[in-house]
């Protein structure tokens, strides 16, 4: 052990720089650990709760109303409830718009929150996208022989924004248009109605049984019931219900591809079809 003293008294200073250089850089990878690493992943989850926290209500509670709007229009379709009634016209256009506004709120927070830090928060991103999936790309129609098709029965995306933003122009609020406030622009002229045209249009055409624009409107219902569920797991809100109108798809490709999407959501077997499925 002599030596090593020897070694150490002779070689003080050098020693000393070894240990403030080892020091240094020990302390450095600490701090970058925690400053650099560890708070930012802990901020966002904290913000990305607090977002959460403070939509999901709102949220919640248009998605259920649009979800029964769409259900109703599906299923009284050939009534042409839509197309000559102007309250339930009006009454379904603000459905979509007030999802839309609130939808426009969380969007505008998505600008400083990573809502995808966390499981459940990365699934809420994608059932929050969802809507967008159904009525605003090809996401369910890939495999359609006619991309032209298609394509003229989207709502764009950048549309149901501007929808979300007329919605949400209270000024220094993050409120939605109440109905009353609605009407009273929806007849203030077109610069209001105008960012409702294209999806006016698309719920005419499933009025009048167009495949494509009536199995979007299933899919984007079977999408919000699947929001729905997420925010409400406990059912303490809403009441849980299967997916609906599936019989009324007119491509059964589409109906596979919801109940492999939506596996706990799937209606349960008619007695017909479970009777004839036992030996």
């Amino acid at each position: 052990m002599s030596w090593i003293n020897q070694a150490i008294n002779q070689h003080t200073a050098l020693w000393l720089l070894l240990s403030s250089l080892i020091g240094g850089v020990v302390g450095a990878a600490v701090t970058f650990l925690f400053q650099d690493l560890l708070r930012p992943w802990l901020t966002g989850r904290r913000d990305a709760r607090r977002v959460l926290s403070r939509y999901t209500m709102p949220l919640l509670r248009s998605a259920e109303r649009l979800e029964t709007r769409i259900n109703i229009l599906v299923r009284n379709a050939d009534r042409g409830w839509y197309a000559s009634d102007e309250y339930y016209r009006v009454s379904t256009l603000y459905s979509f718009g007030e999802y839309l506004g609130w939808i426009r709120n969380i969007e505008r927070e998505f600008a400083f929150v990573r809502l995808e830090s966390g499981r459940r928060s990365r699934e809420f991103t994608k059932r929050f996208n969802g809507l967008f999936r159904a009525m605003s790309s090809f996401s369910y129609f890939r495999w359609h022989p006619d991309p032209d098709a298609v394509s003229a029965s989207e709502v764009p995306r950048l549309m149901c924004a501007g929808i979300g933003e007329v919605m949400t122009s209270k000024e220094g609020t993050d409120d939605v248009l109440d109905f009353s406030e609605f009407v009273d622009r929806w007849g203030s002229g077109p610069e209001f109605t105008r960012w409702f045209r294209e999806l006016d249009a698309v719920l005419r055409r499933a009025e009048q049984a167009d495949a494509l624009c009536g199995d979007r409107l299933i899919l984007a219902a079977a999408n919000l019931r699947a929001l729905i569920t997420l925010l409400d797991p406990k059912q303490r809100m809403v009441d849980r219900r299967p997916l609906a109108n599936l019989d009324r798809l007119h491509h059964d490709a589409l109906r596979q591809r919801l109940l492999t999407e939506f596996p706990v959501l799937a209606p349960p077997p008619q007695p017909a079809a479970a009777a004839a499925a036992q030996p």
